[in-house]
């Protein structure tokens, strides 16, 4: 089970835990928060067989995912969740980031701020060699965090995913570890660390 705690300058990832499910469902309950997601909004059971399932992945050996609940350290709540998800027994060297904000806290930077962490995570602590996430055509604010954490685009596919109802064309980005190093290494020299 994922044991570390990601400390940012106004969250806290700690690893997901069954107990987080009715904060979280506060969000994935919500049409707006949900809306380029398949298959949500979800119900009370629903949500907690996510998150049940999400935490076995976590204790899974090796792990299936690295799960977090985003803790706003102020606020002592949890307003997100998200984390780092392999996408085949086969390929540890890469994984996809998720991640889902409560719909008060948009805007305002949580998500780069939680997705940044992750990153670091998944190159330094993980030892990735590439991190990729996905998001629907519509999703600008989704597309526009991931080219904020570095992310290139790598591409449009066509109906990559169902919905529930129907078929959802998807934008595929990701960034390379050696991308990352350069972009950390830049930020650091510049001035910008912090």
């Amino acid at each position: 089970m994922v044991s570390e705690r990601l400390v940012t300058a106004r969250l806290t990832l700690r690893p997901l835990e069954s107990v987080d499910w009715p904060a979280i469902h506060e969000f994935t309950s919500d049409a707006e928060v949900q809306r380029y997601i398949s298959g949500a909004p979800l119900s009370q059971q629903e949500t907690r067989d996510l998150i049940e399932m999400l935490c076995d992945w976590g204790r899974e050996v090796p792990p299936r995912a690295r799960p977090f609940a985003f803790v706003h350290t102020a606020e002592n709540r949890v307003i997100g969740f998200g984390g780092l998800y392999w996408t085949g027994s086969g390929k540890r060297w890469q994984a996809e980031l998720g991640y889902t904000l409560h719909h008060d806290y948009w805007r305002q930077g949580y998500t780069s701020e939680a997705g940044t962490a992750l990153v670091r995570f998944g190159f330094t602590e993980l030892h990735l060699h590439r991190i990729f996430a996905e998001c629907h055509p519509d999703n600008m604010g989704s597309a526009g965090v991931m080219r904020r954490l570095g992310m290139r685009y790598e591409g449009w596919m066509r109906e990559a995913e169902w919905s529930g109802s129907e078929w959802w064309d998807m934008l595929h980005y990701a960034i390379l570890e050696h991308e990352w190093r350069h972009a950390e290494h830049v930020r650091l020299t510049s001035g910008l660390a912090g």
